[in-house]
């Protein structure tokens, strides 16, 4: 910080030099106390939220972490390249259908062992929503002691870019693609995954996005205190400039408008109990977030609607919930 403070620059008043008016720094960097375990050039796309993501975790969490996790977008980092490493973590590869079993053992070792150590099962949502669903919801049901991340990039980015459980109605994808006479981009709508772990009473389910670094802070640092009661989960949304048609500096700007459209709030629940993080007090229309990428460039003012009024369902049952708790009491029976 002494070497920030030297480097402000200084105006000059008369024959005076004076510092310009201090600026304090981002609340975020009072999360970012360790080092930064990555390379300074890793093999990532541009604009890819996905590099951000990976090196903000270990520099909030710590890089004593041990991550595990399968084929994906970011597993050609993290498993390194030939007898190199682009990272100094500790990683451990296993297959897309038992991605949550494999965290499950080496959790189970450490506790055995009497090792404090935080387990971190890293995937996207091809591993997460579809192909290791069943085994991440039988970790959940059990509650063992791991953080389960999901960056959810909405379809299968490193296979060739096909749909998942989380591709959003009317995205073309190569297995939707708009122009064929069957299909005008994916004509079902979206599971929403981080309602559907919260369901499972878990210690910890939150959402997050990297336009709100302060707010995902937090929640890792949650994750981490709170996985010694048990398995927490956290649904990260990390746009795909590739996949999704979106200009690599827009990034951040799609998270920010996803955001404040309520195409992806932010919430937490301790033990299945819901509560906003972010409440948007005027949430703009979707369309401010559909234009700024290619997959929904075709979609029609009526396929728009579509999108929107489940957009709208999905954060009203989000608020029913958030405020079940304290408005709603169950009536007794007539024995009592």
């Amino acid at each position: 910080m002494n070497l920030i403070r030297n480097l402000i620059p200084k105006k000059r008043e008369g024959n005076k030099m004076t510092e310009k008016k201090k600026v304090k720094p981002t609340k975020v960097l009072d999360h970012l106390v360790h080092e930064d375990p990555f390379s300074k050039g890793v093999a990532f796309c541009p604009g890819c939220g996905l590099e951000l993501l990976l090196r903000f975790i270990p520099q909030v969490m710590g890089n004593d972490i041990v991550i595990t996790g399968t084929p994906s977008c970011s597993a050609p980092v993290l498993l390194g390249q030939n007898n190199q490493s682009w990272h100094s973590l500790s990683y451990f590869g296993t297959l897309m259908t038992g991605a949550a079993a494999n965290a499950t053992g080496l959790a189970r070792y450490y506790r055995k062992a009497g090792i404090d150590n935080t387990v971190v099962c890293f995937n996207g949502d091809g591993t997460a929503a579809d192909i290791g669903f069943g085994n991440l919801s039988g970790a959940a049901e059990r509650n063992e002691p791991f953080i389960y991340i999901c960056y959810d990039n909405e379809g299968y980015m490193n296979t060739g870019i096909q749909k998942s459980g989380t591709t959003p109605f009317g995205a073309t994808t190569t297995t939707t693609p708009y122009g064929a006479a069957a299909t005008q981009g994916k004509n079902l709508r979206r599971m929403n995954l981080g309602l559907k772990m919260a369901m499972h009473k878990i210690p910890y389910t939150a959402t997050a996005t990297l336009s709100d670094l302060d707010d995902l802070a937090k929640k890792l640092k949650k994750a981490k205190e709170m996985k010694n009661q048990g398995f927490c989960f956290l649904h990260i949304l990390a746009p795909c400039p590739t996949g999704w048609g979106l200009a690599p500096h827009n990034t951040i700007e799609a998270c920010r408008r996803a955001v404040k459209s309520n195409y992806f709030p932010l919430w937490e629940a301790i033990n299945g109990r819901i509560r906003m993080t972010k409440t948007v007090k005027k949430p703009k229309p979707v369309a401010t977030y559909t234009e700024l990428m290619k997959k929904f460039a075709h979609l029609s003012e009526a396929d728009l609607q579509i999108l929107q009024d489940d957009i709208d369902y999905e954060y009203c049952l989000l608020g029913g919930l958030s405020v079940l708790e304290a408005e709603c009491q169950l009536p007794l029976s007539e024995e009592d």
